[in-house]
Order: C-alpha cells, then sequence, then structure tokens
C-alpha cells in the first residue's frame, strides 16, 4: 500500500481496557486505536500474534507512515510502551512530510497517529499527556478514533475529580 493512496476508510478500530492489553476487537474496551485494515502485517494483528508483527513490520517495505502507525499498536499490544510511543510520534512526523498527500490527508493521518500515541501515554499512567494528544488530534481532523478517546478520557477525568471537589466543601 502506498501512501499516497492510503484510505482512511479502511481502519481497523482496536478496543482497549485502560491498563490491560487489548484484544482487536472494537466492542471490548473502552479506548480505541487506528490500524490500516489491509496494512502491513495485518493479518498477524488480527490474530493477534503482535511480536510476528513487529518482526514482519521491521523487514517491510512498506510506506513509512502504514509502518509505523502498525508498529504503534503493536508495541502497545506488547505493553512495549516507550518504542510504542515512538513509532507514533514518527507516524506524526512521516504524515506531515509526506508528498503527493493533500493537506486534509496529511491532518487526517496525524491525528490518527495522534489519537493513538494518545491511549499509549493513557496505558503509562501519563493522563494530561494523553489528553493533549487527544484535543490536538480533533484540531487537525475531527476524526470517529479522536473525538470517542477524548470524550472518554474526559468523562473519565470528570467521574475522578468530581468526588474530590464534593468532599472538599
Amino acid at each position: 500500500m502506498k501512501a499516497t493512496t492510503f484510505n482512511f476508510g479502511k481502519l481497523v478500530a482496536l478496543g482497549l481496557l485502560a491498563g490491560s492489553t487489548f484484544v482487536a476487537n472494537a466492542a471490548t474496551g473502552p479506548f480505541k486505536m487506528a490500524l490500516p485494515e489491509n496494512g502491513p502485517a495485518a493479518d498477524a494483528m488480527k490474530a493477534g500474534q503482535y511480536q510476528q508483527a513487529v518482526t514482519e513490520l521491521n523487514s517491510s517495505a512498506t510506506d513509512l507512515f502504514s509502518k509505523q502507525i502498525s508498529l504503534c499498536v503493536a508495541h502497545t499490544q506488547l505493553s512495549q510502551f516507550e518504542l510504542a510511543e515512538k513509532a507514533c510520534s514518527q507516524a506524526i512526523v512521516t504524515a506531515r512530510r509526506l508528498e503527493g498527500e493533500t493537506a486534509s490527508s496529511k491532518r487526517e493521518m496525524r491525528a490518527l497517529a495522534l489519537s493513538n500515541r494518545g491511549v499509549t501515554r493513557l496505558l503509562q499512567q501519563d493522563p494530561v499527556a494523553a489528553l493533549a494528544d487527544f484535543e490536538q488530534a480533533q484540531s487537525l481532523s475531527n476524526t470517529d478514533y479522536g473525538q470517542y478517546n477524548l470524550a472518554l478520557l474526559q468523562q473519565k477525568l470528570k467521574a475522578a475529580v468530581s468526588p474530590v471537589l464534593t468532599a472538599a466543601r
């Protein structure tokens, strides 16, 4: 798949429960990550074979954006959060520099990578950084993933703060 033909309509939502490994099923948990449906190592990812996916991705000659966003998800699945965050950040930079893509496509690609990085940061127990990523993702492009993750995190933060504020009165 070429970066210039990246199809945003063909993304798979991966649900996850914060603090636990997630499975490739959008109905299993609250937060979602975006992954190219037919991207590199898609079969291994869908089968839950994340280490195999990492191996395939690292030896792949596919476009850099698809590779990095897929590595982000695979490393997150493997709880290798530093590697996941690095891959997400690289996907953000790569999307910005792509040639042959429209400005709105580049913004959407960056938004998806930012939303994925936000989920990774949330799993690293950094909700402030996650919130910043989700908000930046939404400012770039109003994707379903970013909108969903931002609203869910805001709801969880509000629920966590509400009892503290009530007790302080």
